[in-house]
């Protein structure tokens, strides 16, 4: 297995690897890493799974283009490598190694022989002898011992390979409230070898780590929602288990980036009529306002509502603009047993960064032009999304914007989020069965 150490890697790598982010950050329109936000890395994310079939988080990616500080530069693994030159249109990443190497070496000069120049003596081709009947033996019983040798190789590792379709992620604990410790673990239908490494990647949640044989891993949980744990085997998810981290009714937190949450008012509950805190109560919760923040609404618990017929409706209201910040991101998300539907809108000259995720199917603002769901939240707008049998409508202020269908179920609604970067108010969220008329 690779190792993330660098101690072995010298400067030669990382200038290969510094070029192939400075081609990708090019094809991602050219916009310098310092002004990147989560949504740009979201995005990049998005692209290079489609692209690339290869999933690479948003935390990885902020290593990778040093955005995210580690003791040590950050020496993706293999698996990361390939994707990222796939991504920028190389077979994989000694395919890119060797081209950029040639590219950057000195041409070498070729004399050219001047007109009429008497063109050399071509050498006397010797008669190259019959080979001697022994040497094709000899050759043969090398060829054998060779093949005999890779059969007795190939059982032998075979008793040590990792079948990812039988390695599964448990967690033992996944049902739990705000903060929540969460313990998880390794299943299979064979012994696995205790150096045979998998990773855990908890979203934006919690930084990436690793997991082995019968080695548990614990983390804790500081933000209501649900969490869609991957567990990767060379950089591919091969499973996923989920945790739900409770809250009773709605409640706020917020933020200055993803791994770190303040609760405002100890999670107290808040009146659906009217979600908002202050200026003031961010302030008194510890948070930074002088830097860009998120606040979130939550309501977080199980349900017997399908994901997948249901109309949910609210009015949200976001700030015009706040410093430092020219974009206002307002997002809805609903969240199931197996996956999640997000809907992130903006006012119209910020639309490259809308997006809209219904299970499966992923659309973002730098690949397709979404501007009718443009909008200005600044002074209120009514927000409704209807579900029914896979089929998904999205109207703001009335106007139908969106139409699209997705294939895979998300399993029964757990939670629903609302969430701004910066102070935004949410009025009268109501989540409603299409069928039985039950309210979330």
């Amino acid at each position: 297995m690779e190792s993330n150490s660098v101690q072995q890697i010298g400067d030669g790598f990382f200038n290969l690897l510094d070029a192939c982010c400075r081609q990708i950050i090019q094809k991602m329109g050219g916009k310098p890493i310092a002004e990147w936000r989560t949504a740009d890395y979201n995005s990049l994310s998005s692209q290079l799974a489609r692209q690339t079939k290869v999933y690479i988080s948003e935390n990885t990616l902020k290593r990778i283009f040093g955005r995210l500080k580690t003791p040590k530069r950050y020496f993706p693994h293999k698996a990361t490598r390939d994707a990222l030159a796939q991504f920028i249109g190389y077979r994989d990443w000694q395919e890119y190694e060797l081209i950029f190497t040639v590219s950057n070496t000195d041409k070498i000069e070729v004399q050219v022989p001047p007109p009429n120049a008497t063109p050399p003596e071509e050498p006397v081709q010797e008669e190259i002898p019959e080979a001697p009947k022994f040497r094709i033996r000899s050759l043969i019983v090398v060829l054998l011992a060779i093949f005999v040798i890779s059969v007795s190789l190939i059982y032998i590792f075979r008793e040590n390979y990792v079948d990812p379709d039988h390695v599964s992620l448990i967690c033992e604990n996944p049902f739990g409230e705000v903060p929540h410790t969460a313990v998880f673990k390794l299943s299979a239908n064979s012994p696995l070898d205790e150096n045979e490494k998998f990773g855990l990647d908890f979203m934006d949640e919690a930084a990436a780590t690793t997991i082995s044989g019968k080695r548990e891993v614990t983390q804790f949980f500081r933000n209501p929602g649900v969490v869609y744990v991957k567990l990767l085997y060379k950089g591919k998810p091969i499973d996923t288990a989920t945790v739900y981290l409770q809250t009773k009714g709605w409640v706020a937190n917020s933020g200055n980036d993803s791994l770190r949450a303040f609760p405002i008012a100890g999670l107290r509950t808040l009146s659906k009529e009217n979600l908002f805190v202050s200026a003031n109560q961010l302030d008194s919760a510890g948070l930074d306002l002088s830097k860009p923040f998120l606040v979130g609404f939550s309501n977080i618990h199980s349900s017997k509502i399908s994901g997948e017929n249901f109309e949910f409706t609210c009015n949200l209201q976001a700030e015009a603009s706040r410093p430092g910040v020219q974009c206002i991101e307002s997002t809805i998300i609903i969240l199931g047993e197996k996956g999640r539907h997000l809907v992130t809108m903006y006012k119209p000259s910020c639309a490259a960064f809308s997006e809209y995720n219904f299970s499966e199917l992923k659309v973002n603002g730098s690949s397709k032009y979404l501007g009718n769901m443009g909008y200005d939240f600044k002074d209120g707008g009514e927000v409704r999304l209807r579900v029914r049998n896979k089929h998904v409508e999205l109207y703001i202020a009335g106007k139908k914007v969106l139409s699209t269908s997705y294939k895979n179920e998300i399993g029964r609604v757990m939670g629903v989020k609302v969430v701004f970067n910066g102070i935004g108010r949410v009025r009268s969220p109501e989540l409603e069965d299409l069928r039985t008329k039950e309210i979330y």
